[in-house]
């Protein structure tokens, strides 16, 4: 090689790559420029004519800007800290030691060939290593925590020294050295060295003789003296009907028919009717108790169900068409039972045809007679036999043994307490917001009993995970978050890749809670305003065309064309007598059944409603409110008692609308009118009437169902997870006033109160036990005045967030909460 005269030539000393693993606090995560368009910003690549500048290659995705801590990698190669630098650069030196250039290679062919003899094996491994944290950064980065300590990778880049580097031209972020021309000696790495986690997990507690005790709760609808009083009501229509079917087989008719107004009319036209549609009200309470409490029954040791808080409904569905989500959640048996259920509304049409006249003959001088319909009577027996052996099963199901409950959970309240030392609470994080929470969250195996902890001895009652840790919302994690997303951060400070992609969207969170849409968005399809307009032109025009053909020309009175034949068989069976009373009361059956929803929906609602009032309400109108769990008869005296008269009304209304099947299905009979030799369909004037009266009652109450916006919700309340959604963040959940209940009544005096306003502020002891009747009065007098008062609104959570949902008012030193407005 031929060299200028005045050519020198030194010796440049240069350093091996070394790599050293070390320990980092951090999930695994890029360094800052590796991720980031540093190179593609163009004020990003201003030169200096005494410093060697680089240009580093846009990336091949983008994520938040995040600086990396150097002592939380564990590769090193020569290079500026904090930056990789994954393409070649072509770095070109004037020869009258002018100003450097940098520019990145075009393609791969410019780069220079290998040098002979240079071991490639550091290299390909930091390639290797950094392909693997790509990979991390997309994936399992994603469910680290900056709790638990994991092994990242980062590289050290050591200083490259030069004998005839001048002091006037310093070079800070220096290029990569020219590689040895002896291979280097190969340095074992050492293996990681991963430190153990310690995490408070809930340990479920080995129940003893007093723990046992205390469980096992269940409530008084489904206890076993209830169930078999049932049980034994419906032994004795089964025992009515065979009865009825042996008598007429040895005689003829049960009894002369006398007229229709008579008290022998009654008896045959309306009483079996009216007995089965009371057994129809008890069954609904049964199924109410038993959708609010099957949750926490499927929350026994013995039951593993991942689908508990998610998929079961709490709110009764099972009216005008059956309810087969219990096939869905894994409770095949008991959807067979609630199928049965369902079928058993199809005895009150039935009975209302039992009994029918027949013209008698051969028994005396020829007249009508009552008589029983065999081929009814015995599909009744039937429908009642499968209808005793669906309860039986309810109680084999819902046995003591089988509950975790300590009390019936029927209220808002009631929620609070199972779930405020929960571990499964942050799965609830940003669903008070989302149209579909249940889809939302990930299944989980919940258990419903006595719990302890792996940090602390004490013993609490509460839903959990067995063995699984526990995630508290606190302040200073959310002190830490919202120190990230200020701003830039130190280049030592390690932050979550977790975190940052949360915050990625929680903006958006917060414009939903605020958005008066997200807050009144929801409400049940057949309360939408089209579908409430839809119901009262409907309800208006049927019941106006009922009036004028039941009235003009006295055509109902008189009698009418049975327009099918009349004549009573050998087995009792009338087609004319069949088709004007199944049908009536089936429609009246339609009408009842259509009625009950609406009446569930304002009386799950309810609360909530009086929640969104500016001035909120206390603990006995909002969180103890439980109207779904209470009688057809108790709900409508306990709405009057509390001021929510649009809900004791509509349940009165569902009440009410039971008369219209039993009326319906025993007005009209065929009678053979001699002076004119025809058989016509007549009606019993005073029962068509009422039924007249009732119906007209029945179509005007749907103008006043129109459901207003105070009672729109985010999303439905169908489920324990859509409710949870409102708790989550709650200050509730942590309050030191709610600690330590185990009763109802301990619940309800320290919710209610006393007369002092500072009961619930979370500054007093919750270890104040047996709530006496005497003070509940006491504090129930003061509640109106200085019972603590609750909102549904924008609250400051306890992670230090605004969230939507249910707390108190305003706690002392915070400001009020805001109640969103009605958008309109």
């Amino acid at each position: 090689m031929n060299l200028p005269e005045h050519a020198l030539l030194s010796t440049v000393k240069s350093t091996t790559p070394q790599y050293q693993r070390t320990q980092s606090l951090e999930s695994s995560a890029a360094t800052q420029e590796y991720f980031s368009d540093y190179a593609s910003d163009p004020g990003s690549q201003k030169s200096d004519d005494s410093k060697a500048s680089y240009e580093t290659p846009p990336s091949r995705i983008s994520t938040p800007l995040v600086q990396q801590n150097p002592i939380d990698s564990e590769m090193t190669l020569p290079s500026r800290p904090g930056a990789v630098q994954p393409a070649p650069l072509n770095i070109r030196r004037d020869q009258n030691n002018g100003p450097s250039t940098v520019r990145m290679l075009s393609s791969f062919d410019e780069m220079s060939p290998p040098t002979p003899g240079v071991d490639d094996t550091p290299y390909i491994r930091f390639a290797i290593e950094q392909l693997t944290r790509d990979e991390d950064v997309l994936g399992r980065g994603r469910h680290s925590t900056a709790s638990a300590l994991q092994e990242t990778l980062s590289p050290v880049f050591p200083q490259v020294e030069s004998e005839d580097e001048s002091p006037h031209t310093p070079t800070p972020f220096p290029p990569p050295p020219t590689p040895p021309q002896h291979p280097p000696s190969p340095q074992p790495v050492p293996p990681v060295q991963r430190k153990p986690v310690t995490q408070e997990v809930m340990i479920p507690v080995d129940l003893s003789k007093d723990l046992r005790s205390q469980l096992g709760f269940v409530p008084r609808p489904l206890r076993l003296p209830i169930l078999i009083l049932f049980l034994f009501l419906c032994l004795l229509m089964i025992a009515g009907l065979i009865f009825s079917l042996v008598f007429i087989s040895s005689n003829h008719g049960l009894f002369d028919y006398d007229g229709n107004a008579t008290p022998r009319y009654f008896v045959f036209q309306y009483l079996p009717q009216l007995l089965g549609i009371i057994l129809i009200l008890w069954l609904f309470v049964i199924e109410a108790t038993v959708y609010r409490c099957l949750p926490y029954f499927c929350m026994a040791p013995g039951n593993r169900n991942p689908w508990v808080l998610q998929e079961m409904r709490i709110v009764p569905a099972n009216y005008i068409l059956p309810d087969l989500t219990f096939f869905r959640t894994g409770e095949k048996m008991l959807g067979v039972a609630f199928l049965i259920f369902w079928l058993s509304n199809f005895t009150v049409p039935l009975l209302s045809c039992l009994y029918q006249t027949q013209w008698i003959t051969n028994d005396g001088p020829a007249r009508f007679r009552w008589t029983t319909v065999r081929g009814v009577g015995w599909t009744l027996v039937s429908l009642y036999g499968l209808l005793c052996a669906a309860i039986i099963y309810c109680m084999l199901r819902f046995r003591r043994w089988n509950s975790g409950l300590l009390w019936d959970p029927r209220s808002v309240a009631d929620l609070i307490c199972l779930f405020r030392r929960s571990n499964v609470v942050s799965d609830f994080e940003q669903t008070e917001v989302s149209q579909e929470p249940n889809r939302q969250m990930a299944p989980r195996t919940c258990r419903l009993g006595f719990w302890t902890t792996s940090e602390r001895s004490d013993v609490f009652h509460a839903v959990g995970e067995e063995y699984a840790p526990i995630k508290r919302l606190s302040l200073q994690q959310s002190r830490q978050t919202e120190k990230v997303s200020g701003g830039p951060l130190h280049p030592n400070q390690a932050v979550d890749v977790e975190a940052q992609q949360r915050l990625s969207y929680g903006s958006a969170f917060s414009r939903n809670i605020h958005s008066p849409y997200v807050r009144y968005r929801w409400t049940v399809w057949f309360l939408r305003d089209s579908a409430v307009l839809a119901w009262i032109i409907a309800a208006l025009i049927l019941v106006i065309a009922f009036l004028v053909v039941s009235f003009v020309n006295r055509a109902v009175q008189n009698g009418f064309e049975p327009l099918i034949p009349s004549l009573t068989r050998s087995g009792g069976f009338s087609p004319a007598d069949f088709l004007y009373s199944f049908l009536p009361s089936l429609l009246g059956m339609v009408l009842f059944l259509a009625w009950q929803p609406i009446a569930m929906y304002f009386r799950a609602v309810q609360p909530f409603c009086n929640l969104s009032r500016p001035t909120g309400a206390d603990a006995r109108h909002s969180l103890l409110l439980s109207y779904p769990a209470h009688g057809p008869i108790t709900v409508i005296v306990k709405a009057l008692r509390n001021g929510d008269y649009k809900v004791a009304y509509i349940s009165f209304i569902s009440l009410l609308s039971l008369s219209i099947p039993v009326l319906a299905g025993g007005v009209f009979t065929a009678q053979f009118f001699s002076a004119e030799d025809r058989v016509g369909m007549v009606a019993s004037m005073p029962g068509y009437i009422a039924l007249c009266v009732l119906v007209t009652i029945y179509a005007l109450s749907y103008l006043i169902i129109w459901p207003t916006r105070k009672r729109y919700l985010p999303h439905n309340i169908n489920t324990v997870a859509a409710l949870m959604s409102w708790l989550y963040a709650s200050p509730l959940l942590g309050d030191t006033a709610l600690q330590n209940i185990r009763t109802k009544n301990d619940l309800v005096e320290r919710l209610m109160g006393s007369s002092s306003p500072t009961t619930l502020t979370g500054d007093v002891s919750g270890n104040e036990e047996g709530a006496t009747k005497k003070r509940f009065r006491r504090t129930a007098r003061y509640s109106g005045q200085n019972a603590p008062r609750f909102a549904f609104g924008i609250f400051m959570g306890r992670d230090g967030k605004e969230h939507l949902g249910i707390d108190r008012l305003q706690r002392p030193g915070s400001r009020e909460m805001l109640v969103v407005p009605d958008s309109g």
